[in-house]
């Protein structure tokens, strides 16, 4: 590319491409000299990117992204070369022709004006510099930085601009759609600094985090920590922890709790603490009972009080762990029972001293022994159980029998009491669990080891008021 302007109109006239504005006598940003050795430019390249007075902002003073933003204007006025050389033109006699186009409507005058020659060099200078802005703007774009930056050229009149788009910025759009997806993308350093001055750019990475990775919960979870660490200087880091408990909610409460509990961690060392609580629906999601609740709040207290992260993630891991029920038994009741049934047992002592000896048992009635008759619901002068639950005579009883046996029964028992009323076991239970199920929002009866057993919240939770 010959870095002059060429005489479009025929009279042969050269000038020399650079930049009259300010004399030598203003300090300027020598782009090309400063990126020829580590971009391998020529010596054109170097002196087009030497004229362009271009002032640094947020984005470009950010050492690698001017980098690209250098290597990709290089690499659009390379492609522009080759796609104008194969119409049967170049490059600059299609800038010089825009150029001169501009020129014209701003100053009615001839080609021999001074006048005329500077505004037709600042002419050029607009287009390279408009082309360099399109540059960066789709790199913002493609690095996720929400901020642009104006590229409109200051033209109004119709004609010009058609014949800007048509011959440079048609072919512009088409030139940046092959290489921007080619540039490097930014290192971790350079990835610091673009979250802290856009800070809603983390929500583009968490997108692709939780629709690629929420199935893998431990790689969620190292992903969104990494993607926190990055935003290490961005006001808003706290919500990355805060959305990302709220969406690992539904697929691991364990997950959730721990990003909840990192969230209240980075809130507490930001300048306004905001403690945004659990909404709602996940609470009724995470937390099965409400000593897990109180548990988890009380995780939550300390770590406001002491600011130790280790010490509350590690509190809440067990916050969510089963905790066994323990049935006390009553050593008076226990005696009172063995006093009252004495002479049973002097009896069955009596028949047993001589194995050889043929004996009739007797048939013993003992009506007040604990035994394994249901208690018929009829015995309850006033209604038991809350009519939402909708419950048949049967499982009533049932569950009256786990009221009096502490809320734990062991399986074969319940099995003999459903087979004496003529069902199956596993269909009485799993018909009482559906009874309940909209009312509680939960399981009722669980199984654990050889038991059944019942929380006895939810029971209380089921009783007519």
């Amino acid at each position: 590319m010959e870095l002059s302007i060429i005489d479009v109109t025929g009279a042969g006239e050269r000038i020399p491409f650079s930049n009259p504005g300010y004399n030598g006598t203003m300090q300027l940003d020598k782009l090309g000299d400063e990126y020829q050795k580590q971009l391998n430019l020529n010596d054109q390249q170097v002196h087009i990117l030497n004229q362009l007075w271009y002032p640094s902002n947020n984005f470009s003073s950010i050492p690698f992204c001017r980098k690209e933003i250098v290597k990709l204007f290089v690499l659009i006025l390379e492609d522009l070369s080759y796609k104008y050389r194969k119409q049967g033109t170049a490059i600059e006699v299609e800038f010089n022709t825009v150029a001169d186009l501009m020129t014209r409507n701003r100053f009615k005058t001839g080609l021999n004006d001074y006048s005329y020659k500077l505004t037709m060099l600042s002419s050029l200078l607009d287009i390279h510099y408009n082309i360099f802005k399109h540059a960066e703007n789709a790199l913002r774009a493609h690095y996720g930085h929400t901020r642009k930056i104006n590229t409109d050229l200051d033209i109004n009149d119709e004609e010009v601009l058609r014949e800007y788009n048509s011959r440079i910025s048609d072919k512009l759009s088409q030139v940046l759609q092959v290489w921007i997806p080619r540039v490097d993308m930014p290192d971790r350093k350079t990835e610091r600094l673009l979250y802290a001055q856009s800070p809603g750019r983390w929500k583009q990475a968490f997108e692709v985090i939780s629709r690629d990775f929420k199935k893998d919960t431990q790689r969620y979870i190292d992903m969104v920590l990494d993607l926190a660490e990055l935003n290490s200087s961005n006001p808003s880091k706290e919500m990355i922890y805060y959305e990302a408990s709220k969406d690992i909610a539904t697929i691991d409460p364990q997950a959730a709790l721990r990003l909840y509990v990192h969230y209240i961690h980075c809130d507490l060392l930001s300048e306004t603490f905001d403690n945004r609580p659990l909404n709602k629906t996940n609470i009724k999601k995470l937390f099965k009972t409400d000593e897990q609740l109180h548990d988890f709040q009380v995780v939550i207290e300390n770590l406001i009080a002491n600011r130790d992260l280790a010490q509350a993630l590690s509190a809440v891991s067990t916050v969510l762990l089963p905790k066994r029920r323990k049935i006390s038994l009553s050593a008076d009741a226990i005696e009172t029972i063995k006093q009252k049934h004495s002479g049973t047992v002097k009896l069955l002592e009596k028949y047993l001293q001589d194995e050889d000896e043929q004996v009739v048992m007797p048939v013993l009635t003992v009506p007040d022994l604990p035994d394994l008759v249901l208690v018929s619901v009829a015995q309850y002068k006033t209604k038991v159980f809350t009519d939402e639950v909708k419950l048949s005579a049967i499982q009533s009883e049932i569950l009256i029998h786990f009221e009096r046996n502490n809320f734990a029964v062991p399986q074969d028992e319940i099995e003999e009491m459903a087979r004496k009323k003529g069902v199956f076991k596993n269909q009485l239970i799993d018909s009482i669990n559906e009874s309940c199920y909209d009312f509680i929002d939960d399981v009722l009866i669980e199984e654990e080891e050889d038991n059944y057993v019942i929380y006895k919240n939810y029971y209380q939770n089921i009783l007519a008021k």
